[in-house]
């Protein structure tokens, strides 16, 4: 009998969570800081745009750190996550015409990506690595997580 009631138990257990809403994807990376928004500019090396304000980068952070930096100058570093993760692997999208989607941490001009397009002769494009294989899309350059081939960076026009 106590046998049965653990089973019950477990049961109940199991469907309770398997109601919770708590599913996590690519666009919701925790509590919102802020709204999403869209930023034009070019992803640059942090250091880079420091380097001409005279302020040298140690070097060993240079390579953790990225920014938007807008037509208009403004500059929005990028949190190094999932979302911008292409960047930091891919020198290929870097100093290239980028719309990012993403949030402003709150209180900062922090940015975390949550989309990523191009822009290619004034049109906008999705931008994801593909397996030709397995068919598979990913966000970041790497060997296909199916078959270990590789993964070809696809830019597709915006619809």
């Amino acid at each position: 009998m106590q046998r049965l009631a653990v089973r019950r138990l477990g049961l109940c257990l199991a469907v309770g969570l398997g109601l919770c809403p708590v599913v996590l994807s690519r666009a919701d990376k925790g509590p919102a800081t802020s709204k999403d928004a869209s930023f034009d500019g070019k992803v640059v090396a942090l250091a880079d745009v420091l380097k001409k304000s005279g302020i040298k980068l140690d070097s060993d952070a240079a390579p953790q750190w990225l920014a938007l930096v807008t037509p208009a100058g403004k500059i929005y570093p990028l949190i190094k996550d999932d979302g911008s993760r292409m960047f930091f692997k891919d020198s290929r999208l870097l100093n290239r015409p980028m719309r990012l989607t993403g949030r402003l941490l709150a209180g900062t001009d922090l940015l975390q990506v949550v989309t990523v397009q191009s822009y290619k002769e004034g049109r906008l494009h999705d931008v994801d690595y593909w397996c030709d294989i397995c068919a598979i899309r990913t966000y970041e350059l790497d060997k296909c997580a199916c078959c270990g081939g590789p993964m070809v960076l696809r830019e597709v026009p915006v619809k």
